[in-house]
């Protein structure tokens, strides 16, 4: 028997052609195919698929096309789209799923598969179970390329404009515009160099384009992560730009840099939309993961609001901010679901807040993270290999042993001066991510030390 790929709740990742090979993407196809047909009681469903610019993903998105056409499901070839813009569209125009190609933050060599629902959701954890039932049952079955079949011929919507259209509809354009932004956006030669353009010009602003020919090519390692964005950085502080914005490569992600050129921290981007509609919004929920900034949730507090956290994961969130009724949410990692305009992280609604918020207000960026609870955040990662995650857990709780303890998603521990640390397997990649933040650099590295050397004494 085959050996079975091991899909994700946020999909599969792999190298193209080691890892994820034209067969691992044909039985992930058929198990995603039944899947929607029995989730929508369809015999002939409709499925979008959009890539996020890397050069594999044009021969995945036609192997993708060929195989639901084998079984009866008509694919929607929409090219290069940004994850956001794919899920929109599976709502406005009531596709029954999408299949998104790609790896988001992986290096250009790696690309991979997310699954969205007809619900206009990426695919929760009991339905990427029932995919997984379906690839058990069919890992062994041989595709045999069929060259007859060609693609349907389809007059596409523009997905970009209406996505766009709808983020304009849910801000305040009008001040946005009063203020005459110039701004830098780093697109990674990306999906979001299909976007930008048309929602800055819509904005009025002045735009410095980076890295915006969507081939895929990344011109740096493509997590927008502040050690990976010095170009950025020096192009905002030459062009005297208000403020830049660095996507990752399917565009869901989003972070900023201040007037001066300095990156500010991916937590930022989420504490930005939350600030701007819990101010209008007082008293209402939020919802964000365990590895998300206190930051965030001192601001729900200001607000009168109630904030709930989750498991790490964009479904594991938007399930409780349907759950909790939410007006916002997101993950600290630089992502915003703000459900009046998408059911997914979005980069363009996350940067639209932020300048909403800095019109409004008359503030430059600095000045706005002035305003905004201080914390400082730490973040660090080891290969899974050799190490006993249960053993650590039991020896964490034990050094710690003063820790309030939550056990829903590896081990979070919190502390009574409001710093905390968060340990946990990653959900894409084979490492063990360790979270913590405190009031004090001092605080945090002390923990982070502490954590450290306990993790270094466990192995198997």
């Amino acid at each position: 028997m085959k050996t079975l790929p091991q899909l994700q709740v946020t999909g599969y990742r792999g190298i193209w052609g080691e890892s994820l090979t034209p067969d691992i993407v044909k039985n992930f196809i058929n198990a995603f195919g039944k899947f929607t047909k029995e989730d929508t009681k369809k015999e002939n469903p409709i499925i979008l698929i959009g890539r996020d610019g890397r050069e594999s993903g044009k021969e995945i998105a036609q192997i993708i096309i060929k195989e639901l056409k084998k079984i009866n499901i008509t694919a929607i070839d929409g090219d290069i789209l940004p994850t956001p813009t794919i899920i929109f569209a599976v709502k406005k125009h009531s596709y029954d799923g999408a299949v998104i190609i790609t790896a988001s933050h992986n290096p250009t060599e790696y690309n991979g598969l997310k699954f969205v629902t007809n619900k206009a959701l990426l695919t929760n954890e009991a339905q990427v179970g029932i995919i997984k039932k379906y690839l058990e049952q069919d890992i062994d079955i041989e595709h045999k390329e069929n060259t007859n079949i060609e693609p349907e011929q389809f007059d596409l919507p523009n997905f970009t404009k209406e996505h766009t259209d709808a983020i304009l509809l849910n801000i305040n354009v009008t001040a946005i515009r009063d203020r005459k932004f110039k701004v830098v956006a780093d697109m990674i030669n990306a999906s979001a160099c299909v976007v930008d353009p048309y929602l800055f010009e819509q904005l009025n602003a002045e735009l410095i384009a980076l890295n915006n020919v969507p081939n895929g090519k990344f011109a740096h390692r493509p997590e927008p992560a502040v050690e990976n964005l010095e170009d950025i950085g020096r192009l905002v502080k030459e062009v005297g730009a208000d403020i830049g914005f660095a996507h990752d490569p399917d565009a869901d992600r989003v972070v900023f840099v201040d007037e001066n050129g300095k990156v500010i921290s991916e937590d930022y981007t989420l504490a930005f939309g939350v600030e701007n509609i819990l101010s209008k919004n007082p008293g209402e929920n939020v919802v964000m993961n365990l590895s998300s900034s206190s930051m965030v949730s001192d601001i729900v507090e200001k607000y009168s609001g109630k904030c709930f956290r989750t498991k790490v994961g964009e479904s594991n969130v938007l399930e409780g901010i349907q759950k909790q009724n939410a007006i916002i949410g997101g993950e600290g990692t630089s992502g915003v679901i703000y459900p009046a305009i998408n059911t997914s992280r979005d980069g363009f609604v996350s940067l639209s807040l932020a300048l909403e918020l800095l019109a409004e207000r008359n503030q430059t960026v600095s000045e706005c993270v002035a305003t905004l609870p201080k914390y400082f955040m730490k973040r660090d990662k080891w290969p899974v290999s050799g190490k006993n995650l249960n053993e650590i857990y039991e020896k964490l709780k034990t050094h710690f042993s003063l820790a309030q303890i939550n056990e829903v998603d590896g081990l979070r521990l919190d502390f009574n001066d409001k710093s905390w640390i968060h340990l946990r397997p990653s959900i894409t990649e084979p490492i063990i991510r360790l979270f913590g933040e405190a009031k004090t650099e001092e605080r945090v590295n002390t923990l982070f030390n502490e954590a450290k050397s306990i993790l270094s004494l466990v192995t198997e």
